[in-house]
């Protein structure tokens, strides 16, 4: 009888842990502070755009929950810091950021694995704020309403990767035409300022040898002039050269007379 007992609590109390540790697995949210998300519609503008990075549904399938956890944990601490220590809106978020910090805990290390799976399936967005609270509200009640799949089977990648390569590498390519042509544009330029200098140093010098040409031409005629000019003629007042021609040679009077 006793031992009958004894299986008897053992079983429920194998149970009761089985059940514990399947409510618990991925950290279940309160209700009542799920109530908090109409709060903070209210308080924050409608026209406020909130980042976000996350896994639509029709992707990711029972894995949604466990591969929003952690982008959404980041985009509500970054809409928390939008707000002053004593905001009743950062108190609110504060306590969403912890429950998701004690899910990503019960998650355990398989997360970070399953993220680099579906890393080519995240989208990232700017929602108002209507429509990212309706994503955190839906978020949570997910949550707190399933169990998260331990086996996630991401789906091919979409095609639109290769598209977004494609034109990627064709906007580098075209950028780079760009910058060789506007190389070349500078380089003419640079051409065209230098040509015209050029110019005007050889028309200088074409302009210099005829003056150069002149110059010289001038100082070989008046050199050969001053070879070629007759010997200046004596004028009347100065008499007669004393010895001219053959004058010189005659002998002078006085001998002859003499001689007689």
């Amino acid at each position: 009888m006793s031992k009958s007992i004894w299986i008897c609590t053992c079983v429920h109390l194998l149970l009761y842990m089985t059940v514990a540790a399947y409510s618990s697995e991925i950290g279940n949210p309160i209700t009542d502070d799920i109530k908090k998300i109409s709060l903070l519609k209210q308080n924050i503008p409608k026209d406020y755009k909130i980042t976000l990075r996350y896994i639509p549904k029709e992707v990711s399938g029972m894995c949604w929950v466990k591969l929003n956890v952690f982008h959404l944990e980041v985009s509500l601490k970054g809409l928390a810091q939008k707000f002053g220590n004593i905001s009743s809106n950062k108190d609110n978020i504060g306590t969403f950021v912890q429950i998701l910090q004690e899910m990503r805990y019960h998650i355990g290390h398989g997360l970070e694995d399953s993220m680099l799976e579906f890393d080519c399936h995240y989208v990232n967005e700017m929602w108002l704020t209507a429509k990212y609270f309706e994503f955190v509200e839906d978020f949570f009640y997910t949550a707190n309403s399933s169990r998260d799949a331990e086996d996630c089977e991401p789906p091919p990648c979409p095609t639109s990767t290769k598209t977004t390569v494609t034109t990627t590498t064709t906007a580098s390519t075209t950028s780079a035409q760009h910058s060789t042509n506007g190389e070349a544009h500078v380089i003419t330029s640079l051409k065209g300022a230098f040509l015209p200098k050029v110019v005007q140093s050889s028309l200088m010098s074409l302009l210099a040898i005829p003056f150069i040409a002149v110059v010289v031409f001038l100082l070989v005629w008046k050199m050969k002039s001053r070879r070629n000019a007759p010997q200046t003629e004596r004028s009347p007042e100065e008499g007669p050269a004393l010895f001219s021609g053959e004058e010189a040679n005659i002998p002078p009077l006085d001998v002859e007379i003499s001689e007689k």
